[in-house]
This record gives structure tokens, sequence and C-alpha cells, in this order.
């Protein structure tokens, strides 16, 4: 990802971290400033912040690592400062799977939770526990729960810089599972609810309800952030416009992917389509391009068998070199990508828009039979979703 540095890979999961990740250590030196913290327990501070992306790291890895029992990988994990990324190759079909795989990341923080809380009971005891459990309150519940109880024994600097650290990962792992179990999809919470539709309406339609209640939460974060009532101001605000966006597009992809399943190669294909031969002159496909609808095209050579393409920008370099008269050999594509008759639109949509290729060739048992290229496949997917 663009604006990313790679820090390493485990588990076969590379982990990168965003530019803007920087920003973070700005909070606990403001912090330390504000509240005229000792050296020791600004450091403290520092070890909390990166612990909290830890436990997000973590969380991500459990969403990724759950993901690959089904078969899907993870391209990489990016943290960012609002949280982190696991980015999939694709989310699973299956209702059940997509329920594990998104639940997982929640249920690492409960787990880390669980085990921090454990960690605390067993260092802090008697007064010295009602104190962590004070701090902890008062992280749970942003606001300050009035005066601290008095511990019954001295805390050393060792302990002090625990109570900076323990009860605040503690909360923050609970806040990061009640966060992430909001049924605003995509998020966690909203992908958990899109598995639990798609048992009884089917991929489609739960995506569509799902995303309509995610984009409904999102204008709710938004409200909030914007008008200071939630207490992450302008990141809930930031958060709830990233929810209304990534919902709106999941829910067309879906609705697209869905297109594509039910039609093949031979729905879309041109059957008409302009043979250029690789030694003709360079003046015929740019009169071709002048005066016709066609902008790519099929070369054969002198045993008329299919040898290349020869697309747009390479006519219009033709054009501005006014290298008319050079052979269509020397700006034709050598590569050319054949598909057959029978073969899904996902793999074609796959071929044309994510990889590039401006055209391609539709054969039936070996014999060619007509052409696919981008303008064709976007003319054919406007027509079919214009009902909506």
């Amino acid at each position: 990802m663009r604006g990313s540095l790679k820090l390493f890979t485990w588990l076969g999961i590379p982990v990168h971290l965003h530019w803007t990740f920087g920003l973070i250590f700005l909070l606990p030196l403001w912090e330390s400033y504000a509240k005229n913290l000792e050296l020791t327990d600004t450091l403290w501070l520092f070890g909390l912040y990166l612990s909290l992306f830890g436990c997000v790291l973590l969380h991500e890895y459990g969403h990724a690592l759950t993901a690959r029992r089904y078969g899907v990988n993870t391209q990489d994990i990016i943290l960012t400062p609002i949280g982190g990324i696991a980015r999939l190759e694709r989310m699973p079909e299956k209702p059940e799977q997509e329920f594990f795989v998104a639940i997982a990341g929640p249920m690492v923080n409960v787990v880390i939770a669980i085990v921090l809380f454990g960690l605390g009971k067993l260092i802090f005891s008697g007064d010295n526990w009602s104190l962590f459990t004070w701090f902890l309150e008062q992280y749970l519940h942003f606001e300050d729960s009035g005066t601290p109880p008095v511990e019954s024994e001295g805390l050393g600097a060792w302990h002090s810089g625990l109570l900076i650290f323990l009860p605040p990962l503690v909360a923050v792992n609970i806040g990061l599972v009640v966060f992430n179990l909001i049924p605003a999809f995509p998020m966690d919470g909203g992908r958990i609810f899109r598995a639990l539709l798609a048992i009884r309406l089917g991929r489609v339609r739960a995506t569509h309800w799902a995303a309509r209640l995610g984009q409904a939460i999102a204008v709710l974060f938004i409200f909030l952030g914007v008008t200071g009532i939630g207490n992450m101001g302008i990141t809930l605000a930031f958060i709830g416009f990233f929810v209304f966006i990534t919902a709106r597009t999941e829910n067309a992809m879906v609705r697209l992917d869905d297109l594509l399943r039910r039609f093949k190669a031979r729905d879309v294909m041109r059957p008409q389509f302009t043979r250029l031969q690789s030694n003709d002159w360079m003046q015929t496909p740019i009169t071709l391009l002048q005066q016709g609808l066609e902008r790519h095209f099929l070369v054969f050579d002198l045993e008329d068998r299919l040898s290349g393409v020869l697309e747009e920008s390479d006519i219009i370099a033709a054009l501005r070199k006014r290298d008319l008269s050079a052979e269509i050999s020397q700006y034709a594509h050598p590569s050319v990508k054949v598909v057959s008759a029978g073969q899904d639109l996902q793999s074609v949509y796959q071929i044309l828009m994510q990889r590039g290729n401006a055209i391609i060739a539709v054969a039936d048992h070996g014999e060619l039979i007509g052409v696919i290229d981008q303008t064709g496949l976007q003319n054919f997917l406007r027509l079919n979703t214009s009902g909506g």
C-alpha cells in the first residue's frame, strides 16, 4: 500500500505501518506535557500506546488466521492511527465462515482483556486492588470517578507505572470488543449481522440490508462526532464517513459479483470485429479509429494466426509520430488473452477491468468467434444494472 512502511512478516502475513501512524506519538507527548508527568511515567505512557496497537494487530491477526482456515489469504495488515486493516483477498461466501472470520477479531480482544485483568489481580493485592479497579472504572466510564482509594502499602515506581499501563489497556480491549460489535457494516458487527441475515435472505439481499443499517449508524457517528456529543469527537465522525462510503461500495461490489455470476463470455462478446494483419501499415488502424467505433483490435500474422493486440493508445502514439507507413507489428503487443465462450464473466471482468487488458479474444472449441473489450463490457453492465 502506498504511503506505508513494511515492518515485518509474521505467520506469512506482511505488516505495514501507514505514514500517519507517526501522529499517534503526539498524543502521549501532549498528555505528558499537560499532566506534567515525569520521564518514567512518560515512558510508561509511550509503552501503553504501543501496546494498544499491539492489541489492534492481534485483533487483525484473529481475522486473518481464521480466514486462512477457510482458504482465504491475507494480502497484508496495515496499522493506522485509527486502527488496523487486514486486507483479505476476499470474504468467505458461506455465511457461517464469514461469521467466524468477523467475530474472531473481537474475541481476540476478549481474551486479551481477561488475561490482563487476571495479571492485574495477581500484581495488586489488598487495598491496592481497590486502587486498580478504581483506575479501571475511570477509564471505562471516561469520567472522573472521584477520589481514588488510598493504598494500604506504598506503591513503588513499578506498581505506579502499571497503574498507568494495565487499567487503560484492559479498558481499551473491552472498548474494542463493544465498538467492533456495533452492527455498522462493514465493521465486524456489521459483517456478523450480514452473515446471520445471509442464512435466510442470501448474500445479495443480506448485504443490502446490512449496508443500509451500517449507513444509518454511520450518519449517527458523523452527527455525534461533529456536534461533540460523542467522546471520540472528530475521530468518530471520520469513522462514520469511512463506514458510510465503504458500506455503499461493498454493497455495489456484491451486486456486481452476483450479476457477473449469471453470465458467460458468449453473452457479452462482439462477433463482428476487424482483423488487422501484422504487415499492414498503421494508416489502416488510424483510419478505423477516426471513422469507426472500434478502439482496440486483434492482430493476425501472415498465416492468419492470432499474434497480438493493437490498443487505442498504440494507434494514437503512431498518429502523433506521423508514423503512418510503419507496420502494425511494430506497435502491436504480442501477448493476447483468449478465453472460452463458456468462461464465467467474473474472470472476464478481472482480465479487462482489474488487470487492464483492453481487449480479449473469445474462442469456442479452438475457433475464434468474437472479442470483448472494456467499453463493451462496461456497456453490458450498465444496461443490466440500470434497473437498480
